[in-house]
């Protein structure tokens, strides 16, 4: 069961238009991806995905599950979405409560053990591995963990084990802690235990299912150390964007491949005058500028004498003839108009600065700009570094 009912709010306008799980990654994937490749490659064929907000994009991905070889007779995957039963449909109330709104399929299943995921990580992970641990410790709850910093522990829920591998404590989003270890939002259950706790009435897995069972000693914490990213803000899908042109083998292990949908464009297309340095250039796109340290998308056009650097172009998008994109995420079929500015680059102090506009929704801190899908830039304008702009803006 893949929970991928989430907004993303903190991803701002990327998640505008999508749910998280569907936002684009790597130059070729979606998020959902690696989870869907971490549950067949881990032999698991028999998935629901538990979808909610904006789901257009993710159905669209899913399908009928063909990139991951989930279209088989013994295999195969559903989006489900919060329904209604003669009464008022009602969202999902939260992550226990999504899973009890399917709970027909975890009681028709034959499986022993009900794996629960969140789909809007980026990770590499084989779970046969979680589930012989899960076995060995003889508790109905596994939980996966991994050690993070100490700037880091006030956004998990963090975890103390004892040495016999159990839970003793789950802080969620503590200030401050000196547990290491944080939960991943990955649960394996027993089928049986899970049903129980589901139908005596819950809304949160944390706080009604894990918490209540760990004071019981019925949780085992599974430690997880290889390839996890968080993405759960502008700032940290940005800096796990980049880190692959430092570290792409993370997820080019020829054995364990990130599944996806194909896009049957022709190769990437370099002119004359282009120049490429580290960076990802995916099928379909056309250089003839200058691009360094940045990740390109199918189909994307960098015109005659245009710079990109340290940034990420969504699909389709376009930059002009001497424009300069630098430190900026442009969503799918951006233009940015010839000698315009977007970033911190080299900026034109006599254009006026953007943040009066009503399209553009805020600054980011980081000082990352994000233009939303389908904006237009026009001709000379200067989008100073960290503005946050709507989906199809004209500026």
């Amino acid at each position: 069961m893949i929970l991928a009912g989430g907004t993303g709010e903190k991803l701002s306008v990327l998640t505008r238009e999508r749910a998280k799980t569907a936002v684009p990654f790597g130059g070729r994937y979606r998020i959902i991806d690696f989870v869907l490749s971490n549950c067949v490659h881990s032999g698991i064929n028999d998935i629901a995905i538990l979808a909610q907000y904006s789901p257009k994009s993710l159905i669209d991905h899913i399908r009928m599950g063909k990139p991951w070889d989930l279209d088989r007779r013994t295999g195969r995957v559903s989006i489900l979405q919060p329904t209604h039963h003669g009464e008022a449909a009602q969202w999902y109330l939260g992550t226990a409560d999504a899973l009890y709104q399917n709970i027909e399929i975890i009681r028709n299943s034959r499986a022993d053990h009900v794996l629960v995921l969140s789909g809007d990580q980026i990770y590499v992970m084989d779970y046969k591995k979680m589930a012989q641990e899960h076995r060995e410790h003889e508790r109905p709850v596994t939980i996966a963990v991994t050690e993070v910093r100490p700037s880091q522990r006030s956004r998990f829920g963090m975890v103390r084990r004892s040495k016999a591998g159990l839970v003793t404590l789950f802080k969620e989003k503590p200030e401050s802690s000196s547990y290491r270890l944080a939960s991943l939002g990955i649960y394996l259950f027993d089928r049986i235990f899970l049903l129980d706790v589901l139908e005596s009435g819950c809304i949160d897995i944390v706080f009604d299912i894990l918490i209540p069972a760990i004071r019981k000693r019925a949780v085992a914490a599974y430690t997880f150390d290889g390839y996890w990213e968080d993405i759960g803000s502008i700032t940290c899908y940005y800096r796990a964007s980049l880190r692959l042109l430092r570290h792409r083998s993370m997820i080019t292990d020829s054995s364990w491949p990130v599944l996806t949908r194909g896009t049957e464009l022709p190769p990437a297309l370099f002119g004359p005058d282009s120049s490429v340095s580290g960076s990802i250039i995916a099928d379909g796109c056309v250089i003839r500028g200058k691009v360094r340290g940045s990740i390109l998308f199918p189909g994307v056009r960098i015109e005659k004498d245009a710079v990109v650097e340290d940034s990420i172009l969504f699909s389709s998008s376009v930059v002009g003839e001497s424009a300069i994109i630098t430190k900026a995420i442009l969503d799918k079929s951006v233009y940015a108009g010839a000698e315009s500015r977007i970033g911190s680059g080299r900026r034109n102090t006599r254009r006026h600065p953007l943040w009066s506009d009503d399209r553009v929704v805020g600054k980011n801190s980081a000082g990352i700009t994000v233009i939303g899908k389908g904006a237009k830039i026009s001709r000379g304008k200067v989008v100073p570094a960290g503005a946050l702009i709507r989906g199809r803006s004209r500026i």
